[in-house]
């Protein structure tokens, strides 16, 4: 897919040129508008009237390398600035922001990096499949994000045509009724403000799921954070490997142990790392919950986690 990268540098630095001279136009964001995942603090949202010329056709481009196969969805263009992001900086916040979309189910692809500018892609499988396509850089201690929902030409987007199948219940078989996503996590309703930029942060959040695939594959993300004023803990966990049912008992085998931990306020203490491929055992049951969802529970034979289907 071609790019043009000298048009990013452009919009990036209109962006900023227009941040430095005014605020207006910007709100403060705890959430995408157009992933609806949590965002790394002290991010703000472009209001799409005050969106540069640039950035809006460059975004576009992404659609109009399809050649006619996509047509343009929702967009949206997200700032970090300030002594908050530049403590933090960009890496780190585009590693907790993609590690977020990562345990939402997205996949997530660097296309390209050029003069400090990096396309990428993001990609959701499911019953509604997702695409998205965006570009990020820093300039002068900004970081401008800006994202493009992608869709197939003449693509109906109504839900009624995009229904997942029924769920199979808990007296299905055991090797058929796990497969499909299963989540489990909070969102603290307490937010945090900065009295004396105003700037507000997320309170304190985990999201863990569950992929079992048909072909004995299975994928684990976890995602913890922990916000502390305008500090922020963060512990990411990505597994993956196979699995084997034997009766009501599921054992996990992984390739892949990634663990990344972050501290927003003390960088040095930042690590990550491959960790042991230790087998794991469960005895499991799917159950109904008190919303009519079906839950997976899996028993270690010390504590018990219920997981709720997302998808199938």
């Amino acid at each position: 897919m071609k790019i043009y990268l000298s048009a990013i540098l452009i919009a990036l630095f209109s962006t900023v040129s227009i941040f430095a001279q005014t605020e207006e136009g910007f709100e403060a964001a705890t959430s995408s508008n157009l992933t609806k995942v949590s965002l790394p603090a002290n991010a703000l949202r472009m209001s799409p009237d005050k969106v540069p010329a640039e950035i809006t056709q460059t975004l576009e481009k992404f659609v109009a390398a399809g050649e006619g196969k996509f047509q343009q969805g929702d967009s949206e263009v997200l700032v970090w600035t300030g002594t908050s992001y530049q403590k933090v900086g960009l890496q780190t916040t585009i590693n907790r922001l993609m590690d977020t979309m990562k345990v939402a189910g997205w996949k997530y692809e660097v296309g390209g990096v050029e003069n400090g500018v990096t396309v990428f892609s993001l990609l959701r499988d499911g019953a509604k499949r997702r695409a998205i396509m965006g570009f990020y850089g820093e300039s002068d201690g900004t970081l401008v994000l800006g994202w493009i929902e992608v869709l197939p030409t003449g693509s109906n987007t109504d839900s009624s045509q995009n229904n997942e199948q029924t769920e199979t219940n808990s007296n299905g078989d055991s090797n058929s009724s796990i497969i499909g996503n299963w989540y489990n996590g909070r969102v603290s309703m307490v937010t945090r403000q900065n009295t004396i930029t105003g700037m507000t942060s997320p309170g304190s959040s985990t999201r863990f799921e569950y992929q079992f695939m048909s072909n004995g594959k299975f994928l684990f993300t976890g995602l913890a954070q922990t916000v502390n004023y305008s500090c922020t803990d963060t512990l990411y966990n990505e597994k993956s490997g196979s699995y084997v049912i034997n009766g009501s008992q599921i054992k996990l085998i992984p390739t892949k142990n990634y663990w990344r931990k972050q501290n927003s306020c003390a960088p040095s203490s930042n690590s990550e790392k491959n960790y042991k491929l230790d087998p794991e055992t469960y005895t499991f049951r799917i159950k109904r919950n008190d919303y009519g969802k079906d839950e997976i529970c899996l028993n270690s034979g010390t504590n018990e986690a219920c997981y709720e289907r997302t998808k199938k």
